[in-house]
């Protein structure tokens, strides 16, 4: 049995359903303190590579995460009663593939990335939301349109999370008794232990 044939089926099962976080997923870092840190990222695909992100390097996310070189996700899709961990080392993406996901960003998502080049880095605080605006509206003087923004910025990194363990719950909620199993990957490939839910 293959863990991650199954997320990407109950992900297109979700997205039939039309469940709001499809395209959603949950990292979670460790900061140099020892602070947990969980926020909500795009999941941009899922495949044999494993589970495609796209970071910006200036945020304090992507810095917790090159000191350790691995995170854990957490994905729930309610629609289907699905819910994963996910474990693993984080490898580059490709840089065409990169290129294609920043082909899909609208224009104030791409401004945004420069943003965080040209003025301040994610997550950095800043005097207002005007002050924000500001800083937007001079980039949107430089680059009007979508297609002005050609290349992502030298901050964008796209990287896969490949999974070494998933942790794999099937919600049953008439009776709380979820079915749940921890995939472990091996050089031969997964193997599967029940889980006491």
């Amino acid at each position: 049995m293959d863990p991650v044939a199954e997320i990407i089926a109950a992900r297109e099962d979700a997205r039939q359903r039309h469940d709001p976080h499809v395209d959603v997923c949950f990292i979670a870092t460790v900061t140099a303190a020892g602070r947990p840190e969980v926020r909500a990222v795009s999941l941009r695909d899922i495949d044999d590579q494993g589970f495609g992100l796209l970071l910006n390097t200036t945020s304090p996310k992507w810095q917790q995460l090159s000191a350790s070189g691995q995170c854990s996700l957490h994905i729930l899709w309610s629609t289907v009663r699905r819910q994963y961990r996910i474990y693993g080392p984080l490898t580059p993406m490709q840089p065409e593939r990169l290129q294609g996901y920043w082909s899909r960003k609208n224009h104030g998502s791409r401004l945004l990335e420069y943003y965080y080049e040209a003025f301040h880095p994610q997550s950095q605080p800043i005097p207002s939301r005007e002050y924000l605006l500001q800083g937007i509206a001079e980039l949107i003087e430089r680059y009007p349109t979508r297609e002005a923004l050609p290349t992502p910025p030298e901050t964008l990194a796209g990287v896969y999370l490949f999974p070494t363990e998933i942790d794999v719950w099937h919600g049953s909620p008439e009776d709380r008794l979820h079915d749940r199993r921890l995939f472990t990957r091996s050089a031969t490939g997964w193997s599967f232990r029940t889980l006491v839910p």
